[in-house]
């Protein structure tokens, strides 16, 4: 569940679908099967569909009608001296101004998976966002992908190499430069794969979490600002709002932090992430929108006593200043997703979509 300007995207097993996030009105739905990713970007939303036996396939659709405008699979150019072998069924793919770019490779997920893929190499292709027209490709050697990240005429990919047993794995981040008439690589960041949006392409801050601490890395210099320690499992919003950076600890926590220094504004236990609508519960950061941050949490003035009362509904908080601004009940068996953009709070749960706004937007 994703909100894109005035609509609310929600995929599931059959398709997707745009509401109007004001009145719920379905504006359009278009078939769609094992969609693994969804992207919105302006006039356009990009899918990512996989499948067992396909290589995963592309799809752009029309974002005001659903009506697809174009559709693309990875197809290697008929004269590049590359691996015969077909290209793995898991993907990542990326919207960067006027290139998609979509990266193929095998899982070593598990034993099965090596066992039954092979020595198929990570692939890249690219694609004119506005047409579906092949641009580029590349082919590179035996790995899993970890993530990817498109800026400034350059691919990022994370790759974790094959090793033998025992031995600690390799994560190089390699770089495409995709800005000319043919892709050309430039130096591997070594053990960069972990930060794959920091690449000489990238500029500005973005916050990881990674364990156990809050890392602050300045893009373009690819240089730790600070480092952050804190209790639990943590997610954390990839980018400030309003100087500050929230982070959220597993079982229960909310914390804002200084975007610049790293030091603690604010933090409370009472409350727990609200999960985006892109993740699940058990991952994706914190839920800010419109400098509005929106947790779960117990009834106001009680205490969680089961998992029951932790999922009592939703609340609002002043991301900056940590004040409750509203809550509401959820009616739900157990915990939900959610998206906000406009003044507006769309809750998921059992299958059902809720929309909330606050006291002073109604």
């Amino acid at each position: 569940m994703l909100r894109h300007g005035g609509a609310l995207l929600i995929t599931d097993a059959a398709s997707v679908t745009a509401l109007d996030a004001a009145t719920g009105a379905v504006r359009w739905r278009h078939p769609a099967r094992d969609v693994t990713a969804v992207r919105p970007l302006g006039g356009q939303v990009h899918l990512l569909q996989s499948g067992m036996l396909f290589a995963p396939e592309l799809l752009a659709l029309d974002a005001r009608t659903g009506n697809r405008r174009w559709s693309a699979l990875p197809d290697r150019p008929a004269d590049a001296r590359t691996s015969t072998a077909p290209d793995g069924q898991s993907a990542f793919f990326t919207v960067d101004g006027r290139t998609t770019a979509l990266v193929s490779y095998a899982s070593d997920a598990s034993l099965w998976t090596k066992r039954s893929l092979g020595d198929r190499p990570w692939r890249a292709y690219g694609f004119d966002s506005r047409t579906g027209e092949a641009l580029w490709f590349h082919e590179g050697t035996r790995a899993a992908v970890t993530g990817i990240d498109a800026a400034g005429g350059r691919l990022a990919v994370g790759l974790r190499l094959p090793t033998r047993s025992g031995a600690p794995a390799e994560e190089p981040l390699f770089v495409l430069r995709i800005s000319g008439a043919a892709p050309r690589p430039e130096p591997e960041i070594p053990g960069g794969a972990a930060y794959p949006h920091a690449h000489p392409g990238a500029s500005g801050t973005r916050y990881y979490a990674r364990g156990g601490r809050i890392v602050a890395v300045d893009l373009a210099a690819r240089r730790t600002v600070w480092r952050r320690a804190l209790e639990g499992s943590l997610t954390v919003t990839p980018s400030a709002t309003g100087g500050v950076v929230h982070a959220a600890t597993t079982p229960g926590g909310v914390t804002a932090l200084d975007a610049r220094s790293g030091r603690v504004r604010w933090s409370r236990t009472d409350v727990g992430r609200l999960a985006s609508g892109d993740g699940s519960v058990d991952d994706g950061p914190p839920l800010v929108a419109d400098g509005t941050l929106y947790a779960t949490g117990p009834e106001p003035g009680r205490e969680a006593k089961s998992w029951r009362d932790a999922f009592w509904g939703v609340h609002a908080l002043d991301a900056l200043r940590e004040r409750r601004l509203w809550s509401v009940p959820v009616e739900a068996d157990g915990p939900f997703r959610a998206a906000a953009g406009g003044g507006l709070l769309h809750v998921c749960a059992d299958g059902a979509v809720q929309t909330f706004t606050g006291p002073d937007s109604a």
